[in-house]
């Protein structure tokens, strides 16, 4: 089986005062919007990683087939966000698509391309666009390695890539950036 786990536990420190998971474009928050991509992926659950404003999140997070989980020592990096992952996966999990939770223009269709160009032997396969690596992720499971601090899964690992439009790689780290993402007038602060 495949698993969607959607990492939402940073601080969001360039975003300024509130979770910029939380902020909205139009009727939707980032959290939800990413969240929408992940369930619409070939997958049977949703793990999302919590930490810092856990309780929000939480509550932005809840739905079908969705498990949310809290990485303790989110504080870390990604690294921590993707242990607190993997303790949640369950043996028949064998394939992780990993999702950043402030990356909402991945296309919907994303996932099941990168499904379908995972070869065997390949430990994972990733979107690129014009040579940046993207999300989400595709793993097999159980990961050869699990990074510390704040590296990515990827690291040291021969992913395949197939060619990913700029969705993949625009994630939001500042309000700047949320406001070229969506027209302004759609922007709910």
């Amino acid at each position: 089986m495949r698993v969607a786990v959607v990492l939402a536990a940073g601080r969001s420190r360039r975003f300024g005062r509130q979770n910029k998971l939380l902020a909205r474009i139009g009727a939707l928050s980032l959290i939800e919007r990413t969240l929408a991509i992940a369930r619409a992926a070939p997958v049977a659950r949703v793990i999302v990683v919590t930490g810092h404003g856990r309780a929000a999140v939480t509550r932005a997070a809840r739905g079908p087939r969705t498990t949310i989980v809290r990485a303790r020592d989110h504080a870390e990096g990604m690294g921590a966000s993707l242990r607190a992952a993997l303790r949640a996966l369950r043996p028949c999990e064998r394939q992780m698509l990993l999702f950043l939770g402030d990356m909402p223009a991945v296309p919907p269709g994303m996932a099941g391309r990168l499904a379908r160009a995972l070869r065997a032997g390949d430990a994972g396969v990733r979107p690129a666009y014009r040579g940046r690596p993207g999300h989400p992720v595709l793993l097999r499971l159980p990961p050869p390695m699990v990074p510390k601090g704040d590296a990515g899964p990827g690291r040291g690992l021969a992913m395949r890539t197939v060619a990913g439009p700029r969705g993949c790689v625009q994630d939001i780290d500042t309000r700047q950036m949320l406001i070229r993402l969506a027209p302004k007038q759609s922007i709910v602060r």
